[in-house]
């Protein structure tokens, strides 16, 4: 019997932040037009959707540091709605998954939010109107709000994620290799995720580099 494979521990790689490491293509320029547009909003918020690992938190991120906003996560919305209310001097949040939060908790943080002056961006996986459950006066609120759509990666897209992610993890591949990889992948930001982390543990756990035959073998085990 063949002894199990022993993986190394899984260590944080380290990813790239800032508007410059954000990689811009056809399927989310708008998003990135957007981000870059504020503060000349036509609203008072934003809604940026798309699937997961698309980049809006990324891009949430470049607008927090843009507006000075803070960041909301959606387990901790009671806690900063609390915040938010009780320190004036906040008028920009960002809710990150805005689609799983507390939904009157989140209406109060707009209205408390707008009657400042102040922006909101949000992001979800789908528009306000498909959400699970939707709080009508919510729903009618962001709904008035500009969305924009992330889409699935195209082919440049894949390639350019794909060396980022590797290269978050240290590792320098070619661009024959990452052609080779997007070709054979599912064409998801999930999967391209999921594909590095797989052959960055293959290689440690091979000592050897990553390579096409490598990665043959791999995908024979495991597509």
């Amino acid at each position: 019997m063949s002894r199990p494979r022993q993986y190394p521990l899984e260590l944080p790689s380290q990813i790239f932040g800032g508007r410059e490491n954000f990689l811009v293509s056809e399927v989310n320029r708008d998003a990135v037009a957007w981000i870059d547009r504020w503060p000349n909003w036509p609203k008072s918020g934003l809604i940026l959707c798309g699937p997961p690992g698309s980049g809006k938190t990324h891009l949430g991120g470049v607008w927090m540091a843009q507006s000075g906003g803070k960041e909301i996560m959606p387990e901790n919305i009671l806690l900063a709605l609390d915040t938010v209310v009780g320190d004036e001097k906040i008028k920009s949040c960002f809710v990150d998954d805005a689609n799983l939060a507390d939904q009157e908790a989140l209406l109060h943080l707009y209205n408390c939010l707008v009657s400042r002056g102040g922006t909101l961006a949000f992001a979800s996986t789908e528009p306000p109107a498909y959400w699970e459950e939707g709080l009508p006066d919510l729903i009618s609120r962001l709904n008035s709000l500009p969305i924009v759509e992330i889409r699935m990666p195209n082919d440049e897209l894949l390639r350019g994620l794909l060396i980022k992610m590797f290269a978050d993890r240290q590792v320098n591949v070619s661009a024959e290799l990452v052609g080779f990889i997007s070709s054979r992948m599912d064409r998801t930001y999930q999967a391209a995720q999921e594909v590095v982390k797989r052959l960055d543990a293959e290689s440690l756990v091979r000592k050897q580099a990553i390579t096409i035959p490598m990665v043959k073998d791999v995908f024979r085990e495991w597509l």
